[in-house]
């Protein structure tokens, strides 16, 4: 082959190539101009599809949804934005918040069996009660810190806390060095909240397994915190997937709902450490150094001009008869009683008041349990004869 005619043949594609670059490589630039606008549609669109998933009735049914919160406690304040929507979008103006611990928030029933559905049938039943609706803000394991915590965020959200209900046990005021943690759920939010308060509980939060994020760590979270709040997708990453997973339970029962007596208790759980520490008999401390007192004068001093009621939940008086018989325990209810009676709210003392029969074991209720509990606090809450 003639060496000068294949140079030149290979010359004359170097050059139609070179026509070709400028057209070749805007084709590129265009394509990749189009991937990032379809990129941003999806993401933007993606915002708007989070934002429309997730209403009040998707993190709250009568109570709060707990799996969602177990999963993720930031889930409390979704709980609390949606409120505010509703509330706002419903126009109500006369309203009532419950909080409290696992008897208030209905453990071993339904939601459609709860005290927080009862208490707000109660309410839209009786004109004469003045409420539109009872929320229910309670979980499992929920303190007296928690509490206070969770009145600071419904301020910061413009959830009115006229009336506020507060769930409590004898377990509530159980001591121990250091004891079980007195804000269990809410320790970062009640820093962002009351700082003052934050730091002086904070010895025994740490204590109590606590990890307390500080320096650039927590600049990092406050960070990510603050952007997530505007983008959806990040905001709502617990909520979304555990909505979806949840779509095909037929109910959201948690534990067993048959009474205590239809059941067998072994003997290794009713000797069991976390049993008989709920029944303590050791002599209550009710000063500010038992952190329950200490937050529950923190809440009654937020209840100024407001209205309090405290309800103290009984416990099994058949399956624990032997525990709540006890001397010790005995000393401390009236201990709680005169506590509570000098704290300023209204309050009950339910100790005895439901029949064995109506308990799911020790201090949980059945649903018919549960519909005399709400009726017992409701008749309280209007005056009415119990």
């Amino acid at each position: 082959m003639n060496p000068e005619l294949n140079t030149s043949s290979q010359t004359a594609k170097r050059s139609a190539r070179a026509k070709k670059a400028p057209y070749s490589k805007l084709r590129k630039a265009r394509y990749g101009y189009y991937g990032i606008a379809f990129g941003l549609l999806f993401f933007i669109l993606a915002q708007f599809a989070a934002s429309y998933m997730v209403k009040l009735d998707t993190v709250y049914k009568h109570r709060l949804n707990y799996d969602m919160f177990l999963a993720d406690s930031k889930v409390m304040g979704i709980a609390v934005e949606e409120l505010a929507r509703h509330i706002k979008d419903e126009g109500l103006t006369d309203y009532a918040i419950l909080i409290g611990n696992s008897v208030a928030w209905g453990t071993n029933e339904s939601s459609d069996h709860s005290l927080g559905r009862y208490l707000s049938d109660s309410a839209t039943a009786d004109g004469e009660g003045k409420l539109q609706a009872v929320f229910n803000l309670s979980a499992p394991s929920m303190m007296a810190g928690d509490a206070y915590t969770l009145l600071l965020m419904l301020d910061e959200h413009g959830i009115k806390t006229d009336n506020v209900m507060i769930g409590l046990t004898y377990s509530s005021f159980v001591g121990g060095n250091p004891g079980v943690r007195k804000v269990f759920w809410l320790g970062d939010d009640l820093k962002k909240e009351d700082p003052a308060v934050f730091q002086k509980v904070l010895p025994h939060l740490e204590a109590t397994g606590y990890k307390n994020v500080t320096g650039w760590k927590e600049t990092e979270h406050n960070a990510i915190a603050a952007l997530s709040k505007w983008v959806p997708v990040i905001h709502y990453k617990t909520v979304i997937p555990e909505s979806i997973k949840q779509m095909g339970k037929d109910s959201d029962l948690m534990g067993d709902p048959r009474a205590w007596n239809e059941k067998q208790f072994s003997e290794n759980w009713i000797t069991s450490q976390q049993y008989l520490n709920f029944f303590n008999p050791e002599p209550f401390d009710m000063s500010e150094a038992n952190w329950s007192v200490y937050f529950m004068n923190r809440i009654a001093e937020h209840q100024q001009g407001k209205r309090l009621f405290v309800f103290v939940a009984g416990s099994n008086g058949e399956l624990s008869k032997k525990e709540v018989t006890h001397p010790g325990y005995i000393a401390n209810t009236e201990k709680i009683d005169i506590y509570l009676s000098e704290l300023g709210g209204e309050y009950v003392m339910l100790q005895d008041r439901i029949d064995p029969d109506l308990f799911t074991d020790h201090v949980h209720l059945t649903k018919e349990g549960n519909q005399l509990l709400a009726r017992i606090i409701w008749d309280a809450w209007t005056g009415k004869e119990a």
